[in-house]
């Protein structure tokens, strides 16, 4: 009986280890990225860290900087290392990720008290700078900065309030919202779900997405980019039963592609509207249409309308190829952003490199 008992302390005592492992495991991941450029002040270095905390493809972070204090400017290009060259071989998505990063940008200096002055040449962006005459911090534009964020959680069917929408739509020309009920909402969500299965079945596409993928918190805090756990809405066990299940090699296989377009499936089945974002396919264009898909998105935060980026059908023949046409718009299609209400808008979550990875100071 002693001898009984004795394993049955010990199967206890590993089953609470155990437990308590999984616990810690899935808390959510805390990282503190270092905000420190040499020789930068601390409202420039605080503003530059804010703009980061913009909308982009697999949290790549493709933006390659240089910072010239004396000079009050930035000139800001994609670093070609980070592009999706599967999903984005034209590089569309990697513009307009850049045209999100000079919109927060723009929003993260004028709360510290900096008016910007954005111009495009030569694939290259370029902004200055100017300090305002006794300007205070906008904290509440930081926290709404720190606030966006990806929502990849089931949304609200109900459709986005006639005033709000009203609204949005008023203010952004080259953006229509398609209500769920309405025929284009049911073509949006139709072509998606097509796409998305499409792509799944890709082993390149495969590869590139399991590439960005982090499967422990290890990895993503040594790597500061990428889709983490946290990202993808998981929580608690299932995070910890994801990370304990889950490798590279197996999320490029058939059973992950699966789960990937059970998962679409859903987001598509749950949610109060599509926002299609239109706009010109030159360099310039795509980093406006960054732009407006970044203010556009801030609008939504405010109204605590959450956003999902949704751009299969953009990135997948046949669907890129007849999207304009079908939906009868003036220009091309260049974003699919999935909108709803949701009981609860939840925390930004996305990591973020530090600022001296990628920005020069000279």
């Amino acid at each position: 009986m002693i001898i009984v008992f004795s394993i049955l302390g010990a199967v206890i005592i590993a089953l609470s280890a155990v437990l308590t492992a999984a616990a810690i495991m899935g808390r959510p991941l805390k990282v503190n990225p270092s905000r420190k450029l040499d020789g930068v002040n601390d409202d420039i270095q605080n503003a530059l860290w804010y703009s980061s905390i913009a909308a982009n493809s697999h949290n790549t972070q493709m933006w390659s900087v240089k910072l010239y204090p004396n000079e009050n400017r930035l000139q800001i290009s994609i670093d070609e290392s980070r592009v999706l060259n599967v999903v984005d071989s034209e590089k569309r998505e990697a513009y307009i990720s850049l045209g999100c990063y000079i919109e927060t940008m723009s929003v993260a200096f004028g709360a510290y008290g900096y008016d910007t002055q954005v111009n495009c040449h030569d694939m290259t962006v370029n902004v200055t700078y100017s300090k305002r005459d006794n300007a205070t911090v906008n904290t509440a534009k930081l926290s709404l900065i720190d606030k966006r964020h990806t929502d990849k959680s089931a949304f609200s069917n109900s459709k986005i309030k006639q005033e709000t929408a009203t609204a949005l739509l008023n203010k952004y020309s080259a953006i229509s919202l398609y209500q769920n009920g309405d025929e284009n909402f049911d073509y949006v969500k139709r072509i998606s779900m097509d796409a998305v299965t499409v792509q799944s079945a890709n082993q390149a596409y495969r590869d590139e997405l399991a590439e960005w993928m982090r499967f422990s918190d290890k990895e993503a805090a040594s790597k500061l980019d990428g889709i983490t756990a946290d990202m993808i809405g998981l929580k608690g066990i299932v995070k910890t039963f994801y990370y304990w299940t889950t490798t590279r090699e197996s999320a490029k296989g058939d059973k992950f592609a699966k789960q990937g377009i059970d998962t679409a499936k859903k987001q598509l089945n749950n949610c109060g509207a599509f926002a299609v974002i239109t706009g010109g396919n030159t360099f310039e264009e795509l980093i406006n249409t960054g732009r407006k898909t970044q203010a556009f998105w801030f609008d939504c935060t405010e109204n605590n309308i959450a956003v999902q980026p949704f751009s299969a059908a953009l990135e997948t023949q046949p669907f890129c190829s007849s999207i304009q046409t079908d939906l009868g718009v003036a220009a091309p299609v260049q974003m699919i952003l999935r909108l709803g209400y949701v009981d609860e808008y939840g925390a930004n979550c996305g990591l973020r490199r530090n600022l001296s990875d990628y920005i020069e100071v000279l």
